[in-house]
């Protein structure tokens, strides 16, 4: 763990001692039954599956060192934490809080909140609730807020976190799509709430039943083709002919706007000799490559994470 800490030091992210004396005192198996050597390499953790390929990680460690640092973290806080990964990092910020400090944590899967209240059994100062949705608030939660973490991509701060959020109180959240976000800070200042980004990331949705796979429409697929002419193009990976091809398969799926899934999969499966060429291009498209600085071997050939900074 230091020699990992040291890494992600020396890439220029800043480590609080707070932080670090709070990872040395922690260890993941308590938090996950997956292997978690990756970790090591500054990669997310899985804790948790479902049956249909839904995934939940705790993050890469230079992402929590990063999330724990704008947190500004002080003894006797209350922080909430919406989606538990794990209950690692309400670990950590307990434990950076205090005996005076608390910590909620909020997830709107049942399984991940009995996972979560199991690892941290034994943690007084550690709440951990069961919500519908994060839409909405909790009856129980206090009416102000000071801290705020959300761990997972929404699309926007929920009104009701915005509205309590005190004066000098913050909101850290990854507002985005599920494929890429900004990292937010939105900080009550002079009853105005005040937007900083920390930079671009990648984290998966709050919700596991949300992170399962679901199969692109005609549409998306078609875009996600007209992109691949671009680029090929743009790079002269392919001749024109090849190009009008694919012009012409991405014109056709979106006639097929209201297709049953089968029929796209058959028109897909029918033309895949036009792409079996370009997969690898393919496969970049679906898996950007994002930053491992706390890696020790930073020439390995990197592949999609969840939660980190994008290069």
């Amino acid at each position: 763990m230091k020699e990992l800490l040291d890494r992600i030091s020396n890439s220029g992210i800043e480590v609080p001692e707070s932080v670090r004396k709070a990872m040395y005192t922690l260890h993941l198996e308590q938090f996950t039954t997956y292997d978690f050597d990756g970790f090591f390499h500054d990669r997310p953790v899985v804790f948790m599956e479902t049956e249909n390929g839904g995934v939940k990680t705790i993050s890469a460690p230079h992402m929590i060192v990063t999330l724990l640092h704008n947190l500004e973290l002080n003894e006797g806080q209350e922080v909430l934490v919406v989606g538990s990964k794990g209950g690692y990092l309400a670990a950590l910020i307990a434990t950076i809080l205090g005996q005076n400090g608390r910590v909620v944590v909020m997830d709107p899967s049942l399984e991940i909140v009995r996972h979560t209240a199991n690892a941290l059994a034994g943690w007084p100062t550690v709440d951990i609730r069961h919500v519908e949705s994060i839409e909405v608030a909790p009856i129980e939660l206090p009416g102000e807020l000071n801290r705020v973490l959300i761990t997972g991509s929404v699309d926007a701060v929920p009104s009701w976190m915005e509205e309590r959020i005190t004066e000098g109180g913050f909101v850290i959240a990854p507002i985005g799509d599920h494929h890429s976000q900004e990292l937010m800070k939105i900080e009550r200042q002079f009853n105005h709430l005040e937007p900083t980004s920390l930079g671009p990331v990648s984290f998966g949705p709050v919700n596991i039943l949300e992170s399962e796979p679901q199969p692109l429409s005609a549409i998306e697929i078609a875009d996600l083709i007209e992109t691949l002419i671009e680029t090929c193009h743009e790079m002269e990976l392919c001749g024109a002919e090849e190009l009008q091809q694919l012009g012409f398969i991405a014109d056709h799926l979106r006639t097929m706007q209201d297709a049953d899934e089968g029929d796209v999969e058959a028109f897909i499966t029918e033309n895949m000799q036009h792409f079996v060429e370009l997969w690898p291009m393919i496969q970049l498209m679906f898996a950007p490559t994002l930053a491992r600085p706390g890696d020790v071997h930073q020439d390995d050939d990197l592949g999609f994470h969840f939660d980190e900074f994008k290069p």
